[in-house]
């Protein structure tokens, strides 16, 4: 084991941004989830705690979170998760998705709550990160070559999973939203999969949002066909500057939408059209690496318009607060109240 790197003696595979809290849950694992430990195993798990004053702390932490209720709590909902999720890269192929043990569930719950307080927390925030092969922060926006020599930019706080083994070109969206410049290939049809819905091209330009109980997809030139999970749903076959939004039940008719509001992250701007205060800050929240408290809810039905820098999220919460007629104030830690 190499503290830090993310390596396991096991399957499972953690990459927390302290090495220390990352050498925990390993330990965690090959301690309480192999059931008997020997004595060269313990010995050298003591060794690691002694090794300095952050290992015995983190150790602290994640074994109190391993033995708490909550932890059992967020193992089941990410158990949950997994099972009703209906559309994978691994499905794309016609092989069964690979099932994790519920310990490990578990192991990946304790990990996430070091970070975040509440089980609800739990998937949206780690599990789609421990699956992916890319990922981007709060606020940061990354480009990636694809092996097939498409372009892919992941906006803020996205994770994507990547197939393009065996002639397959896939992406699978676990979270955030990605625009995508596709190559033309008519034998090989590019597939990205999210929560509720497929999209299947051969060549064009699009991205796909998914959010908590919806997933978008907004055409930007050529063609593509959104398929719902759901069989007896018919396919949406959309045109430049369509868009269509799928959720658990249905898939919405096919309609326009404004390009700048959809694709303006990719230059940077997010850009809000005469929304509700409530809608705006979700969408600048998006870029905001801190917590929104609202304590004047009547702000919140007020409709609000911007042009904003993403790298400005703070300014722009500001910004849309006083349009709507309120005041900010930002205390320590990231945390902003509107009043």
């Amino acid at each position: 084991m190499r503290e830090g790197t993310g390596e396991q003696s096991g399957s499972e595979t953690f990459l927390h941004p302290d090495p220390a809290v990352d050498a925990a849950l390993d330990w965690l694992v090959r301690l309480e989830a192999a059931g008997h430990v020997d004595k060269t195993t313990r010995s050298e798990f003591d060794v690691w705690l002694a090794a300095a004053p952050s290992h015995q702390q983190a150790w602290n932490e994640i074994h109190g979170l391993w033995a708490s209720p909550e932890t059992l709590v967020a193992a089941q909902e990410l158990d949950v998760h997994l099972s009703q999720q209906p559309v994978s890269l691994d499905e794309m192929r016609g092989k069964k998705r690979r099932r994790w043990s519920f310990r490990s569930f578990a192991m990946a719950a304790a990990a996430s709550l070091v970070l975040v307080a509440g089980a609800s927390h739990v998937i949206s925030n780690y599990l789609p990160r421990m699956l992916a092969d890319y990922t981007t922060s709060t606020g940061e926006r990354r480009e990636i070559a694809l092996p097939d020599g498409s372009r892919m930019i992941l906006n803020t706080h996205s994770a994507v999973a990547l197939d393009f083994t065996e002639g397959q070109r896939g992406v699978w969206l676990l979270q955030g939203e990605a625009w995508f410049d596709v190559v033309h290939d008519a034998e090989h049809p590019f597939h990205v999969a999210a929560a509720y819905s497929e999209v299947r091209v051969k060549g064009t330009a699009f991205s796909v949002r998914t959010e908590d109980d919806t997933d978008t997809v907004s055409l930007q030139r050529g063609a593509v066909d959104a398929v719902h999970e759901r069989k007896n749903i018919p396919v949406a076959h959309l045109a430049p500057g369509e868009m269509v939004i799928a959720s658990e039940k249905s898939l919405s008719s096919v309609a326009p939408f404004n390009s700048d509001e959809n694709f303006g992250w990719l230059n940077g701007r997010v850009v809000i059209e005469a929304q509700p205060l409530s809608k705006a800050l979700e969408e600048v929240g998006r870029y905001y690496d801190g917590r929104i408290f609202v304590l004047n809810r009547a702000l919140l039905d007020v409709a609000v318009s911007g042009d904003y820098r993403i790298d400005s999220a703070e300014a722009a919460i500001d910004s849309l607060t006083t349009a709507a007629g309120g005041k900010i104030t930002v205390v320590p830690g990231g945390y902003i109240i509107i009043r």
